[in-house]
């Protein structure tokens, strides 16, 4: 949602629970978010939505032409997506009862993606006013995102505290207009 709004898309936004009807028809993994375009066709996964979003609609360029740029934005996403899995893990994880969860290595486990994914983050912004580059990239949206993520799905962990580069850099994010609806 935060590209359709920085690109300034007008389309129909639907919050269906995967497991809905209207999802799973249109999408054979049955998961959000899915987007059926105006001829029937449906494109999921984040990224691959991105990619069709931003070639769409020509301006403001979130993912660069030039192949290095782009695979260093696109590494940033990438990145991103792997602390939100972890986080999400841990989230749903405790969610299960007592007896049935996995045990503290697990938790560890995503612990660890999770620590390490945010300190290259911390590393690689190194201070910058955007993630790569001099203009608001995917990148950007990608970090937001996953900060934004961690903060619903462990409420609990302190990150600021050890990533004051990251905690800047989302409060600086988070005023633009395509932030407001998360």
């Amino acid at each position: 949602m935060v590209v359709i709004r920085e690109k300034g898309i007008i389309c129909e936004l639907d919050d269906a629970a995967p497991s809905s009807s209207q999802v799973v028809a249109a999408n054979p993994l049955a998961k959000v978010p899915t987007l059926i375009l105006d001829d029937g066709r449906a494109l999921y996964d984040s990224s691959i939505i991105v990619e069709y979003l931003d070639g769409l609609v020509a301006t403001p360029k979130l993912i660069p032409e030039k192949f290095e740029e782009r695979i260093e934005v696109k590494r940033w996403e990438a990145l991103g997506n792997g602390i939100m899995d972890a986080a999400v893990a841990i989230s749903h994880e405790n969610r299960e009862p007592k007896e049935t969860r996995k045990g503290p290595d697990f938790y560890a486990k995503q612990q660890r993606k999770i620590d390490a994914g945010l300190a290259t983050m911390e590393k690689d912004l190194n201070d910058e006013e955007f993630c790569h580059g001099d203009t608001f990239t995917l990148a950007d949206i990608a970090c937001g995102c996953t900060l934004i993520c961690v903060d619903i799905r462990l409420p609990k962990m302190d990150w600021r505290k050890h990533f004051p580069a990251l905690a800047r850099h989302l409060a600086r994010i988070v005023k633009r207009g395509s932030f407001n609806i998360l």
